[in-house]
């Protein structure tokens, strides 16, 4: 009964590893949509340039450049924000419709995507949806959100495109962020910098239009101490397992061939009572928790399990024989 209850430990020393993995995941996830999805080497460019955002994509798009992202929020409501993407590909979550394509970027009319939370009005005299700006309206062909990363729920997005006509919204009236390759890239960096006449430049932050930064739970490490503690229980248990199989072994008179078959049939009792509840585990884990981490997890899986048949190795095998 004792060996029952210790493989029922061990299956939900599974569980509550694949869900506190889980959770963090979550949590770094929803941190990196209140960032829209950006890395953390997205940098604003502070520039007090006149170029219109269309002419600023048109001069990049004459540059050698490596794979980049450039966001602009305008300052007025920093809900809104101009996007181009030029060889990168990242896409944000959507609950219906489309996120931007790689055409849309070279399209000559602009398009929006608009977060589930959006204060935009939107218009729809017939199946389609439009939102205005300016003087301009917009289809919109998808609506993003998730969970609680209120950012970018609130966010509209409207694609930029070197061919589209210019519009008013100049350099000057937008904070400029920068993701990608070309960050990284000193050359690609260097050009950015020079034909967008940038003076400065900062790590970005994610801020709210009253320009407080955003809050975020945690950066959804801390599940790291709970896999240990759950790494060291499994351990725990497992020589408890042990106890009576070795306390067995030890008071056993047998020797040569029927020693080592009893060694055999205690092992595996052992490895039955600790690897079945481990595979349980896993399964419930990867059909039933969301999991993106699946690295971590398999790691913590494997040296779980390989620990466990080191020590039902090492204690019944190489066990000294008390008298």
């Amino acid at each position: 009964m004792k060996k029952i209850i210790s493989s029922i430990v061990i299956f939900i020393v599974v569980l509550l590893a694949g869900t506190a993995i889980s959770k963090s995941d979550s949590i770094k996830y929803s941190n990196t949509m209140n960032r829209l999805g950006m890395s953390e080497d997205a940098t604003v460019l502070e520039t007090n340039s006149k170029k219109s955002l269309v002419t600023a994509i048109k001069d990049l798009n004459k540059k050698k450049l490596t794979s980049y992202q450039i966001t602009f929020f305008d300052k007025n409501n920093s809900d809104i924000g101009y996007i181009y993407n030029y060889k990168k590909n990242d896409k944000l979550p959507i609950i219906s419709g489309r996120y931007f394509s790689k055409s849309d970027f070279s399209s000559q009319i602009p398009f929006a995507v608009q977060g589930k939370s959006s204060e935009i009005e939107v218009y729809k005299p017939q199946s389609q949806s439009y939102i205005k700006v300016g003087q301009r309206y917009i289809s919109v062909i998808g609506t993003m959100g998730f969970g609680n990363s209120d950012l970018l729920n609130d966010q509209t997005l409207i694609s930029l495109s070197p061919n589209q006509p210019k519009i008013k919204k100049s350099l000057k009236n937008v904070v400029t962020v920068l993701d990608g390759r070309a960050v990284t890239s000193k050359e690609s960096y260097s050009r950015i910098k020079k034909t967008l006449h940038v003076r400065s430049s900062h790590k970005y932050s994610p801020q709210t239009d009253d320009f407080s930064a955003v809050k975020v739970e945690n950066n959804g490490e801390l599940y790291k101490v709970g896999i240990v503690l759950l790494f060291i229980l499994a351990i725990a248990v497992e020589f408890y397992i042990l106890v009576p199989l070795k306390y067995d072994l030890q008071r056993s008179n047998l020797t040569g061939d029927l020693k080592n078959n009893y060694r055999n049939g205690l092992l595996l009792r052992y490895l039955l009572y600790t690897l079945l509840p481990y595979l349980a585990g896993y399964l419930i884990v990867s059909w039933k928790i969301v999991i993106i981490s699946h690295t971590t997890f398999n790691m913590f899986m494997i040296g779980s399990v390989g620990l466990a048949i080191i020590v039902g190795l090492h204690q019944i095998f190489f066990v000294k024989r008390t008298e």
